[in-house]
């Protein structure tokens, strides 16, 4: 049941460690980012002000977002919106805070991990950092971490998240706004739960963990733990409906 199938959750997810997995991608230059964003985009347009479909999607997707409680994090003045990063990625480092499972099927090009930013966090003084999950809950949990130990120019990214991201992209005509482990882009996308596929954008191939409410209690958990147990820190039970989504 509901208890065994955390259990078994908890043990693969904490084998590959969850706050730190995934490939490393190198870092490169801004006009390698600039170059490669380029040939991602191909005949890029700008988003169609009178495009109702998108912006309904867009607008329940912040809704969603904020209904999770991304407020306690306090990050207002530390968030980077998906426009802004779409349109100088080169301005940014980007931390995927997923895990590796999710990270594998496509990830925002030249995101690098937790762990590559835990290793050598002097690697990205230059720039802002920004951290993403799939709508945002779990990547502002850990940009709140990071703040709190201490590290400086740490955001969180507005608007959705990863998702507000590819239905950004897609609405703008990219067609693989992610990449691979080896940079190949793709139009895959891991949406955590399948009821966020919907926010996807337009011709992208979605998957979904087979139990993701185990998931996001396993990250509730890691984050309060990371946080020093916050006394606001709201409990999510198995059947609450924000425990669908990261």
């Amino acid at each position: 049941p509901t208890h065994s199938r955390r259990a078994q959750a908890e043990s693969e997810t904490s084998s590959q460690g969850f706050d730190c997995v995934g490939a490393t991608a190198g870092l490169t230059s801004a006009e390698q980012i600039d170059e490669h964003m380029n040939f991602l985009d191909g005949s890029v347009e700008p988003i169609d002000p009178d495009d109702e479909a998108f912006h309904e999607k867009q607008e329940k997707l912040k809704t969603l977002t904020g209904s999770l409680g991304t407020a306690k994090f306090q990050l207002d003045k530390n968030t980077v919106s998906v426009s802004a990063l779409a349109a100088s990625p080169a301005k940014y480092h980007i931390i995927d805070a997923r895990t590796a499972e999710e990270i594998e099927v496509g990830r925002i090009p030249e995101a690098r991990t937790l762990m590559s930013f835990d290793r050598h966090p002097e690697d990205f003084g230059d720039k802002p950092v920004v951290v993403y999950s799939t709508v945002g809950y779990i990547g502002g949990g850990r940009a709140r971490e990071l703040i709190n130990k201490g590290h400086k120019n740490i955001n969180t990214l507005g608007d959705g998240a990863l998702l507000g991201y590819t239905l950004h992209q897609t609405a703008r005509g990219v067609e693989n706004p992610l990449v691979k482990a080896d940079s190949t882009p793709t139009n895959q996308v891991h949406t955590f739960s399948p009821n966020l596929a919907t926010f996807a954008g337009e011709g992208m191939d979605c998957t979904h963990f087979k139990d993701p409410t185990s998931v996001i209690n396993l990250a509730n958990r890691s984050i309060r733990r990371a946080l020093h147990g916050w006394n606001d820190f709201d409990e999510m039970d198995d059947d609450g409906e924000a425990t669908h989504y990261g």
